[in-house]
């Protein structure tokens, strides 16, 4: 019979053997105390999955992209952001009671919400001018430096020193020349490969560049992939532009060609824009931006009632997610979502199907091919829940069909740099140009149509018959798809 002493020696000596399996299982005792705090139960699920399967692949991962806050620092200096918007707002000579637009009632509740998620309310007396023609894009945006006088201001995820980055740093290169004043601010990690080489040439030509939430300020920040995914043009405080298309050639990367929609605004909303601007400038240099000549005193340009809607992890209540769902419940006629990457949540899921109940027309428009093969996979696994109900997906090639847009009815059109997925809702730093313009939603419905002419519409039955192996890779992916 074995003592007490003999059964620890052997105990000790298993554990002493086992020291790996016994510190994974630990890791994964430890998960489940520490990683449900303040997720959601959804996204809880996934990281535990991954704690129970790869304990110590997880500790990395986690490390990583576990935590979506921003530092402690970073946190102190966007205490100061509304009071930094309202010396804008002054400078500017917003006068709210002037330019609130009449709106009605739903479209009252949905702006409502997006001035409680960022920090802007609706203006009217603005123009909107959509673009989707990649190249001419470019060619009104470089025509409009071109033209500058005072400043021009742009904020983009991905800026590429190729074709397009060349003509863009060309432009600001003349408008310095000009005595212009030019700033630029992009992603570090989404321009990754260009940003030393963009700084080098443009701090020759006395652009000031600053690269946001740089990578080698990984041990003051939260985790690598909070990132900002705005596109953000200001020239002159008069004109703006913003949309899902950034500054690069894919052909000049090996890329498919992309479909890309922007937005050409004047008027009011371009102060909110400049705002916006301003305050992602001073979380990064603390450098207030408050000149008289970045605020205009403001004009009314056309008849479009709109706002700003900045999102992301500095905004913390909430995401542009909230009001797609608060808008679907709104419709009447029809839904049209237009979107590269789909991985929704439970409350937009279930707006999609009450919509679809409710008589409304959903119609989603997504590319035939993603370019992330995990996204793509995982997207691909809610389409027979919502085919099931009614939703009608279209799949649009040849072409990376790369815009974001959203419409309900002829009421509400959102344009901006969101797409459908958790990333956009809660982790990336977005822009979005929210619209109540029966004008706008119409140029929205032409561009769907021609959309549409590309695209072949999935066929539930069919779809139905895809092989067993690729089911299952894709609710594999889906399990994943909160962290993704």
């Amino acid at each position: 019979m074995l003592d007490q002493g003999n059964v620890l020696e052997i105990m000790f000596a298993w554990v002493l053997g086992n020291w790996f399996t016994v510190l994974g299982w630990a890791i994964a005792l430890i998960a489940f105390v520490v990683v449900p705090f303040r997720r959601s139960a959804a996204e809880a699920r996934s990281w535990l999955l991954i704690f129970l399967a790869v304990p110590w692949v997880a500790v990395v991962i986690y490390w990583l992209i576990g935590r979506p806050h921003y530092s402690a620092e970073r946190k102190a200096r966007f205490d100061k952001i509304p009071s930094l918007i309202e010396k804008a707002s002054d400078l500017s000579t917003l006068n709210l009671n002037q330019l609130a637009p009449r709106l009605g009632e739903d479209n009252t509740a949905i702006a409502n919400l997006v001035r409680g998620i960022g920090p802007f309310s609706p203006v009217d007396g603005n123009k909107t001018e959509t673009l989707s023609d990649y190249n001419a894009t470019y060619d009104r945006i470089v025509a409009d430096i071109d033209s500058a006088s005072d400043h021009v201001h742009l904020e983009f995820y991905m800026f590429s020193n190729d074709s397009v980055g060349d003509r863009i740093m060309s432009a600001l290169e003349r408008a310095r020349t000009r005595g212009v004043a030019c700033r630029i601010l992009i992603d570090a990690l989404g321009s990754f490969g260009s940003i030393s080489k963009i700084k080098r040439r443009m701090r020759r030509a006395g652009v000031e560049v600053c690269d946001l939430l740089p990578v080698h300020r990984r041990w003051n920040n939260s985790r690598l992939d909070l990132r900002n995914h705005r596109k953000i043009v200001v020239i002159d405080g008069h004109v703006g532009y913003t949309g899902s298309q950034n500054i690069w050639e894919p052909s000049d990367h090996s890329r498919r060609r992309n479909q890309d929609l922007m937005v050409r605004l004047t008027g009011p909303v371009v102060a909110q824009l400049q705002a916006l601007f301003v305050v992602d400038w001073y979380l990064e240099t603390q450098e207030e931006l408050l000149g008289h000549g970045l605020f205009p005193p403001l004009s009314l340009a056309g008849g479009d009632p709109a706002q700003i809607l900045a999102s992301g992890p500095d905004f913390p209540h909430g995401g542009v997610d909230l009001v797609f769902v608060q808008a679907m419940y709104n419709a009447s006629r029809e839904i049209v979502i237009v979107t590269p990457y789909f991985i929704p949540n439970d409350a937009l899921l279930a707006a999609m199907k009450s919509a679809v109940i409710a008589g409304v027309r959903v119609r989603f428009i997504t590319p035939r091919k993603s370019d992330h093969v995990m996204v793509g996979l995982a997207q691909r696994s809610y389409y027979a829940e919502l085919l099931s109900v009614g939703v009608e997906i279209y799949q649009y090639g040849p072409e990376f069909l790369h815009a974001k847009h959203f419409r309900v009815d002829r009421e509400i059109a959102v344009i901006g740099s969101s797409n459908m997925d958790l990333r956009s809702f809660e982790l990336n730093a977005e822009v979005d140009f929210v619209c109540y313009s029966a004008t706008t939603a119409a140029q929205l419905e032409t561009l769907e149509e021609q959309y549409l002419m590309k695209s072949i519409k999935l066929n539930a039955e069919e779809w139905e018959a895809r092989p067993l192996a690729l089911k299952v890779l894709e609710n594999s992916a889906r399990l994943v798809s909160d962290l993704i």
